[in-house]
């Protein structure tokens, strides 16, 4: 029988986070759409905690920790995480090294402020009262699969909408944290490629469609067949392939899961919108204004979502 451990901190470290840093901004993206049981966000005490699955950055490893619950902090422009596990020690240095980068892409900590000053520079006129676009932050993707399905549950349908469906389905397929190791609202994790594919779709409310994309994206990713940490263009290319996933969803995804910072889905209305909220402009239009934003449209479209109230 395996050892029962208690819950202690298995990894922590701090990061510079460059001036200047809207981690407010941040946060508050990330607080509309907190998955229950999964996330949960102070905005007041800009502290931001989730669960995850520490086997997945070690498969192979049966005898290491395997869930835990990553709780990150930002104060006097650094940021500060911790990851709590039921564990016997800390986790070996080559993982802390995968946590540690793996973390900065949600919070953008390797963004340039000076080149996102320069490529905006006349896109923050398009949103009153944003002085300091360097400030701005793209949030990104601890788990580039959970945000690819995310995008797809998130088509056509609100953002509340969209999180309410993604916690239906981690109340479906995503693994209990130990009891020793749960905190109000972070229960379970997101379920893995092999948990999504293999789970009837249509029964946390998705149409015969929309269960199908989603079955198909998990079951490329849980082969192999569809690889997240390939190069962008290669991604956006086998997500096109999978019918039922169209150009707003790879563009969002690019945006937020594979880092792309030019990415730019011009068919958002959202987007569209808060440049008319009367009439808005048609996705061409938008993609031709867009092209003075290159190469930092996904920072102009966080402006443009912060105008408009969405994202």
């Amino acid at each position: 029988m395996l050892p029962t451990w208690m819950p202690r901190v298995v990894c922590s470290f701090e990061a510079p986070c460059r001036r200047p840093f809207d981690v407010r901004g941040l946060l508050e993206f990330f607080a509309a759409r907190a998955l229950p049981g999964v996330e949960v966000v102070d905005r007041e005490r800009l502290l931001y905690c989730r669960t995850i699955d520490l086997a997945r950055l070690s498969p192979g490893r049966p005898d290491g920790p395997r869930l835990g619950i990553l709780r990150v902090g930002f104060g006097d422009y650094r940021m500060n995480a911790e990851v709590d596990a039921t564990a016997s020690g800390r986790l070996e240095s080559h993982l802390e090294e995968v946590v540690e980068r793996r973390l900065r892409r949600p919070f953008d900590l390797d963004a340039n402020p000076n080149v996102i000053r320069s490529s905006l520079s006349d896109a923050h006129e398009l949103v009153p009262g944003c002085e300091n676009p360097a400030g701005l932050r793209i949030p990104g993707a601890w788990c580039r699969f959970e945000t690819a399905v995310r995008a797809v549950l998130g088509q056509q349908i609100s953002v509340a909408g969209a999180r309410t469906l993604a916690g239906r389905l981690v109340a479906a397929a995503g693994r209990e944290l130990p009891a020793a190791l749960r905190k109000p609202g972070l229960e379970r994790t997101f379920p893995g490629p092999e948990q999504v594919a293999s789970l009837d779709l249509r029964t946390i409310g998705l149409s015969g469609s929309r269960a199908r994309a989603l079955g198909d994206l998990a079951s490329e990713v849980a082969t192999g067949a569809l690889r997240l940490d390939a190069d962008p263009q290669e991604v956006r290319r086998r997500l096109l392939r999978i019918k039922g996933v169209g150009p707003w969803t790879v563009e969002y995804i690019a945006m937020r899961a594979l880092g792309d910072r030019d990415a730019f889905p011009a068919s958002d209305l959202g987007l569209r919108k808060a440049i008319d909220g009367d009439q808005p402009p048609s996705a061409a239009y938008l993609e031709a204004m867009a092209e003075v934003w290159r190469p930092m449209r996904a920072y102009a479209a966080i402006l443009l979502w912060r105008r408009g109230g969405g994202g």
